[in-house]
C-alpha cells in the first residue's frame, strides 16, 4: 500500500518542477488581484535566511513600525518563483502609499530571496533603490532546523545522517557557473534546491558575495538571530533609522510569531558532525564579507 506522505510529496514535487503547469500558470488569473489597484511597490525586502528568524523580524515590523507588507499574504516569492508574472502583477499585492506618508513603507519578506543565485539581479533590475534587510544563524544550528522543519510538514522522509552525507557531496554546485546558469530561467524551478539544501543554504558568505556584486554596501544590513531575539528592541531601532521608519516605543504583546520546529526529531550525533565539518569556517568567512557599515548588532556572533 502506498504510504500517504510519499504520493503527497510526489504529486506536489511534480506539480512544482513541472514546467508545463508553469507556462499554464502565467496565463491563469490569480482572483485575489481582480479589482485591486496598482500599489506602492517595496521600499525594502527582508531576504531572509530561512529558519533564521525572518518571520519574527517581519511580524514584529509590521505590527510595531510603520512598515507595511502585503495584505494578502507575507511571502509572494515574486523574484525567485513567479519571476514570469510581471512587475504589475507584484505590485498589486501592496497598498497605494499616498503622497505625505513618507514614514510608510511597503516591504516583502521571503526567504528563499537570500540563497536563489539569480534574484540579487532580478531584484536591481526592478527596485535599484531597495533597501535589503538578512538574518543569519548559526549555520549549523540553522541546517537542522529546516531539516525537522521540511521532516515536520512532510517532505522529507531520509534520516538527517543520509539527507547531510548526500548533500555534502554538493556543496560546490554553489559556485559552479554550469548549475547556476539554469536558474536564469524564470520557469526554473528545482524542489530540492528550494526544499532540501540543508547545508548550502547555510553557506552565507556565497550568497553574501552574489548581493554585493549588484548592490552597494549602503543598502545592506545584516543582523545575527542571536541579536535580533537577544535585543530586540535595541536592534528594531536601528533597523528603523536605517530604513526611515517610524518605531513604536512601547512593546505590544503577542503580536510576533515565529515557526518553530518540533524537538522530537531526532538528529543522530554523526549527522550533526558532518554539518559541523562542512560549515566549520562559515562564520569566520561571512565576517571576511562584511564590513562594519553593514552589521545591524554591532557584531556578527553565529555561536
Amino acid at each position: 500500500m502506498l504510504n500517504k506522505a510519499w504520493i503527497r510529496r510526489t504529486a506536489k514535487r511534480w506539480v512544482k518542477e513541472s514546467k508545463y503547469l508553469r507556462y499554464v500558470q502565467r496565463l491563469w488569473p490569480d482572483t485575489r488581484l481582480w479589482n485591486r489597484e496598482t500599489g506602492t511597490l517595496p521600499s525594502f525586502l527582508v531576504l531572509g535566511a530561512q529558519r533564521a528568524g525572518s518571520t519574527f523580524l517581519h511580524g514584529y515590523l509590521r505590527s510595531q513600525t510603520t512598515a507595511e507588507s502585503s495584505p494578502l499574504q507575507k511571502e509572494i516569492h515574486y523574484f525567485d518563483n513567479k519571476y514570469y508574472r510581471s512587475l504589475r502583477w507584484y505590485s498589486r499585492f501592496f497598498r497605494k502609499l499616498r503622497d505625505g506618508t513618507e514614514k510608510r513603507k511597503n516591504f516583502e519578506t521571503s526567504p528563499y530571496y537570500v540563497y536563489h543565485p539569480a534574484v540579487p539581479e532580478r531584484i536591481f533590475s526592478s527596485l535599484p533603490e531597495a533597501k535589503l534587510l538578512i538574518v543569519l544563524r548559526n549555520p549549523v544550528d540553522r541546517a537542522i532546523s529546516q531539516y525537522k522543519w521540511m521532516r515536520q510538514i512532510g517532505l522529507e522522509t531520509r534520516d538527517a545522517r543520509d539527507a547531510f552525507r548526500k548533500e555534502a557531496s554538493q556543496l560546490d554546485l554553489e559556485q559552479n557557473p554550469a548549475y547556476l546558469k539554469q536558474f536564469r530561467d524564470p520557469l526554473h524551478f528545482e524542489f530540492d534546491h528550494i526544499y532540501r539544501s540543508y547545508l548550502r543554504r547555510s553557506l552565507y558568505h556565497v550568497q553574501l558575495r552574489r548581493w554585493l556584486r549588484n548592490f552597494p554596501e549602503s543598502q545592506i544590513r545584516v543582523l545575527s538571530s542571536k541579536a535580533l531575539f537577544g535585543n530586540t528592541h535595541e536592534v528594531i531601532g536601528e533597523i528603523s533609522r536605517f530604513l526611515g521608519i517610524e518605531h513604536h516605543r512601547q512593546p505590544q504583546k503577542n503580536a510576533v510569531s515565529q515557526n518553530a520546529s518540533r524537538d522530537d526529531i531526532e538528529i543522530p550525533a554523526d549527522a550533526r558532525m558532518i554539518a559541523k565539518e562542512c560549515l566549520s569556517n562559515v562564520e569566520t568567512k561571512t565576517k571576511s564579507v562584511l564590513s562594519s557599515e553593514m552589521i545591524i548588532g554591532h557584531t556578527m556572533d553565529l555561536q
